[in-house]
């Protein structure tokens, strides 16, 4: 059974093993992939927790500058001041610096921010919007001096929750803290940008009453791409979440596309600290993004695999093709041995009956020749009757001989070539070899005794001839076979009598081969104008299926 199914056993083997090295090697590859990639996010965090670190550096560098003159400067002072910070590659991503001042919600303080305004920027503005808080913290400082910052001089930031939120953690915990998302008052409202705000209390020098809040504002995309965009450029795709990854929370994502490649790295997640708020950065290869280790090579090993099974099964198979074929071969040389020792033992066999029966008619016959020409055409004629039939057994392979193509061609031999065939009756059957022989004698004698003594003396002689199968008293069928010969004068008595005379060799050379060689029975009625014959035989032992095994005697 295993010998059967091997060429597919090792298939299956091998491409197995062959499929898990390649599953090892992708595997394998995949991972030192995903660790270089792993280690292009850390850079990524890296470059944008160091550009959050600058900018709260810049808010932390202000406050110190207001902390060091020990009051709000003028703001001809700031402006010099963060001109300088402008040149710096810190600023890259800032909307601004400024102050907003901390203080109680009432016509007084309105006043003081409409004037402060008026001073710093000449503006008549008061702060907005209104509220209904008991404290404001306007703007009254926000530079660089740009048109989109002007539109903020005097918001009240502390009468919008998010960033009263951020503004009361940072007064209370007295440092840097940052605002939830928002949509800066800097946007023009045609296509605003998610922002955010960083908040620093500043402290009356004497006192330590809370004089206000230096901080900065960020468009958020502004941020990320001023920390991404770095020489290197990195092939990632961004997508940032204000806390928890959710569609509400969503800050931020790149333009590019996440690759669709089959061998690109998993997406990794990082956590950022963002002046007491986490955001979460997740970050996917980009559409531009090559894996330093091409997966090419597993395939190709995976190729390989298959076609090393595929050629490993087909080398099997084929050795397996030529033990059979040199089984078939061994078997076939055995068969061909054993069919040429059969052919000898048969043809010993049939040329040992051939001149049994050869040396038995030559004597027969020569008892009964009255001379040695006699005894010459005699036996020249039975001789070619039996070679009549072995011609005939011959086209079939020695096999079966048809009844009545046997005798009319014993007939015609004798009678002539244009002898009538109507007077010729029965059905077609198949003689097996022996039938065939015995029968071919037994046509010649009964022709041969027509020719010398009976109808075929004259020319208005009769001869039928008609073979059926008939069942007999034992219902077994029997091939009957009836010779009926009549002429129209009647016959001398020895001639009519010549057949049916007891010890003569024609009458032995019937009873012989139908009696003893078929297991059948002769009856012969001589009459005055020719005589009956009538040959019954087993059909069992004379149909071409049929092996007699008086045969092998």
């Amino acid at each position: 059974m295993f010998y059967r199914f091997q060429p597919v056993l090792v298939f299956i083997v091998v491409a197995v093993v062959g499929m898990l090295t390649a599953v090892a090697s992708w595997y394998t590859i995949d991972q030192a992939n995903r660790f270089t990639f792993i280690g292009i996010a850390d850079d990524a965090v890296q470059r944008i927790g160091d550009r959050i670190e600058n900018h709260m550096l810049l808010i932390k560098s202000v406050e110190a500058h207001f902390q060091a003159t020990g009051e709000v400067p003028s703001v001809e002072a700031f402006k010099t001041y963060v001109s300088y910070l402008q040149k710096t590659e810190q600023f890259n991503g800032v909307q601004g610096l400024g102050f907003a001042r901390y203080v109680q919600t009432g016509p007084q303080s309105d006043q003081a921010i409409s004037a402060e305004l008026d001073r710093n920027y000449g503006l008549s503005r008061s702060s907005w919007p209104e509220t209904s808080e008991n404290y404001r913290t306007p703007i009254v400082m926000l530079e660089p001096e740009t048109e989109a910052n002007r539109r903020a001089l005097g918001f009240d930031m502390y009468s919008e929750p998010v960033r009263r939120a951020a503004i009361l953690a940072a007064l209370s915990e007295q440092r840097l803290r940052a605002s939830g998302t928002v949509e800066l008052v800097q946007e023009d409202f045609q296509d605003p940008k998610a922002g955010f705000l960083m908040y620093t209390p500043f402290f009356a020098p004497n006192s330590g009453r809370p004089l206000g809040f230096v901080y900065a504002p960020f468009r958020i995309p502004d941020l990320f791409e001023s920390a991404l965009n770095r020489s290197p450029t990195l092939p990632i795709h961004v997508t940032a979440w204000d806390g928890e990854p959710a569609d509400a929370s969503l800050i931020y994502q790149s333009v590019n596309r996440p690759s669709q490649r089959m061998d690109a790295p998993s997406p990794s997640q990082r956590s950022i600290e963002v002046a007491g708020r986490t955001w979460t950065v997740e970050f996917q290869a980009s559409e531009v993004y090559r894996p330093p280790v091409d997966q090419t090579r597993t395939l190709m090993l995976a190729i390989a695999s298959l076609l090393l099974a595929g050629a490993l099964a087909a080398s099997s198979r084929a050795q397996q093709r030529t033990i059979e074929v040199g089984e078939a071969l061994r078997q076939q040389s055995e068969r061909a041995l054993s069919d040429r020792e059969f052919l000898l033992q048969e043809m010993k066999h049939r040329i040992k009956n051939m001149i049994a029966r050869v040396m038995a008619m030559s004597r027969q016959t020569a008892r009964s020749a009255d001379d040695l020409n006699d005894f010459t055409q005699s036996f020249t004629a039975r001789l070619q009757a039996m070679a009549a039939s072995q011609d005939l057994l011959a086209r079939t392979a020695w096999q079966s001989a048809d009844l009545k193509t046997l005798l009319a061609q014993e007939l015609k031999q004798l009678f002539g070539g244009d002898m009538d065939e109507s007077n010729l009756e029965g059905p077609a059957i198949e003689l097996n070899e022996v039938a065939a022989q015995a029968f071919g004698l037994a046509f010649h004698e009964l022709a041969t005794n027509a020719l010398k003594y009976g109808s075929a003396l004259s020319d208005t002689g009769k001869l039928d001839i008609w073979w059926r199968i008939e069942p007999d008293e034992k219902r077994r069928d029997s091939l009957v076979f009836s010779w009926r010969e009549r002429s129209e004068t009647p016959l001398d008595e020895q001639n009519s009598n010549a057949l049916a005379r007891k010890g003569g060799f024609g009458t032995k050379l019937l009873d012989a081969t139908m009696r003893v060689e078929l297991g059948g029975s002769l009856h012969i009625v001589p009459d005055e104008y020719g005589i009956d014959v009538t040959i019954t035989v087993p059909h069992e032992r004379v149909k071409a299926n049929h092996r007699h095994s008086g045969a092998d005697k």
